[in-house]
């Protein structure tokens, strides 16, 4: 046999292999396609499932903010400090251990007086309120604990500071860490809460409820108890100890005759 009868068998076979590797794709594509027709011409129903569940904040998160103003640093440093510490304690003997309390740096700002020739009004944010420079200090105070109880009842405390250093609250939080495993109970009951609504639906009409053909999960909500509606948007309530969890599914089902 020649050279050339040998290449040219070659490429044969190599142009059949192409050609039934196309077969079996455009088949198995038009297979896809008649199995989505199909699909598209059965009767089919969709409903929505809701499932809730009435739950405790796990996490509390509370933030201060220490502040001392005014014309001499050095007394102001130490009044600051003095009543800093005396807050300090204060959280300790209220029940906070001292791992759930995060304190940042002191940090200083100097504020020089403002040109007096303006006649804009004066940003004293900015500017001292006098003819020298005014000192700031302050410090920020973050608590974080799983006793929502105890921060609840601190942020109901009203703190009087000394030596014009003053205490505002900046932030009050309660969450929820651990809610993967209500997460998954929920689904679970808004699936089967969902099924038995197709089943209602279609009951008396000679047909029944077939295969799932599609799930998927809807709006995921965490708010303040009793107050969840039937929105189909997510929120995350952070105001609130007790909260409701709500979980929204989509299941679509095939109708097939009885």
């Amino acid at each position: 046999m020649s050279q050339s009868s040998s290449t040219s068998q070659r490429v044969a076979f190599l142009l059949l292999g192409a050609s039934l590797a196309l077969g079996f794709i455009i088949g198995a594509e038009k297979l896809s396609t008649a199995i989505a027709q199909v699909r598209k011409m059965q009767p089919s129903i969709m409903v929505k499932g809701v499932a809730t569940q009435n739950v405790k904040s796990d996490q509390a998160i509370i933030n201060y903010i220490i502040t001392w103003r005014g014309t001499d640093a050095v007394i102001g440093r130490k009044a600051f400090v003095a009543q800093r510490d005396i807050f300090q304690k204060k959280l300790l003997d209220y029940g906070f251990k001292q791992d759930e309390i995060n304190i940042e740096a002191i940090e200083q700002v100097r504020l020089e007086p403002a040109n007096t020739k303006t006649t804009a009004a004066i940003e004293y944010d900015k500017y001292a309120r006098g003819s020298v420079p005014d000192f700031i200090y302050f410090q920020r105070f973050k608590i974080t604990s799983a006793n929502v109880d105890l921060v609840d009842k601190l942020s109901r405390e009203d703190f009087v500071f000394e030596n014009d250093v003053e205490l505002d609250r900046r932030l009050l939080a309660y969450k929820l860490i651990n809610v993967d495993d209500s997460k998954k109970e929920l689904l679970l009951i808004a699936s089967k809460n969902a099924r038995a609504r197709a089943d209602v639906l279609v009951s008396g009409s000679g047909s029944k409820i077939g295969t799932l053909i599609d799930a998927s999960q809807g709006a995921f909500s965490i708010q303040a108890k009793d107050s969840v509606g039937d929105s189909d948007y997510g929120s995350l309530d952070t105001t609130s100890i007790e909260k409701t969890i709500r979980v929204v599914v989509t299941m679509t089902y095939e109708i097939v005759k009885e």
